[in-house]
């Protein structure tokens, strides 16, 4: 008698958004500088055509020549098990910088690196952010004061080894996301932050009903997922009460004060800009490929 088949579940949304982040470690001539996570995204869809990148802070590969992460192969359009570490060159152009140089966000495009292994046995599982969970300029006012929020990243550059997957992390808005922190394109949550969270996505992911404050209704039983921002910074207070922000990893005596500084989603479109002008002035075909790889695959796991 034949064992019964196991009848594997589609993955579900919240197996979905761990998979679209990614750890990744800076190197400045062979040595390891610091961590971050960025997550996938494409930018300048067109029909079939799109740019897939990896978005992350620009202070993340700031000073560093090569940037590594891990990808998953897939099988049946599900990962596989398999797990391949890809090295990426940076040059002075291999990444797509916000144009605003006050906005820490950028792009590392890797469309050379999946094509690479597109039409190999083995193509790379990738799923990434869509756009249109971005909230629109009038969703923004709709936000209530105090909203559940939830972190994807890799802090301290912690994350689960084994299954190359990040950890999540879960707390509320400290400040209104109706409103620009200190007049910028930001918002501040109540989250413990870390040196290897920068880069992180911040989701609203509600399963089970919110608050539509559009409609002046509680949409009981009805889900609701929005992309509202990246982690870029956290404040720390001295041994001596002063307040620091830090952005890359420091060594300083200092306490985290369990708060984090997230840069709006809305300021992706900046990137999005950014990809269409590079393939409008016709250097699309050397620049949005993406970074010189070399590649090393892991045993299954």
């Amino acid at each position: 008698m034949s064992a019964p088949e196991i009848k594997i579940p589609d993955l579900s949304i919240a197996e979905r958004l761990i998979y679209c982040s990614v750890k990744l470690t800076s190197f400045a001539k062979g040595v390891p500088i610091g961590t971050g996570t960025g997550f996938f995204m494409d930018f300048a869809e067109t029909g079939d055509s799109r740019i897939p990148t990896i978005v992350t802070n620009k202070h993340v590969v700031e000073g560093s020549d090569e940037v590594s992460a891990y990808f998953h192969f897939s099988e049946n359009n599900r990962p596989s098990g398999m797990i391949c570490e890809c090295r990426m060159q940076l040059t002075q152009n291999s990444n797509v910088d916000h144009p605003d140089d006050n906005i820490d966000l950028c792009a590392i495009p890797i469309g050379g690196l999946l094509n690479h292994y597109l039409h190999s046995d083995s193509p790379i599982f990738y799923l990434s952010v869509d756009a249109s969970i971005i909230p629109s300029d009038e969703d923004w006012n709709y936000f209530d004061a105090i909203e559940e929020v939830m972190m994807i990243g890799c802090p301290n550059g912690l994350y689960d080894y084994f299954n190359n997957l990040p950890i999540v992390r879960r707390g509320c808005t400290a400040s209104s996301m109706s409103k620009r922190y200190n007049g910028k394109e930001e918002f501040m949550v109540d989250m413990a932050c870390f040196p290897g969270s920068s880069g992180s996505p911040v989701f609203i992911y509600d399963r089970t009903g919110y608050l539509d404050r559009r409609n002046g209704i509680y949409a009981l039983g009805k889900a609701r997922l929005n992309l509202v921002g990246v982690l870029y910074s956290g404040p720390q207070i001295s041994n001596d009460g002063q307040i620091i922000l830090a952005r890359p990893t420091k060594i300083v005596v200092s306490s985290m004060m369990h708060l984090g500084n997230v840069i709006r989603s809305s300021a992706l479109h900046g990137i999005d800009a950014a990809v269409r002008d590079i393939i409008s002035s016709g250097s699309a075909s050397t620049s949005l490929t993406g970074p010189a790889i070399t590649a090393s695959v892991l045993s299954r796991r």
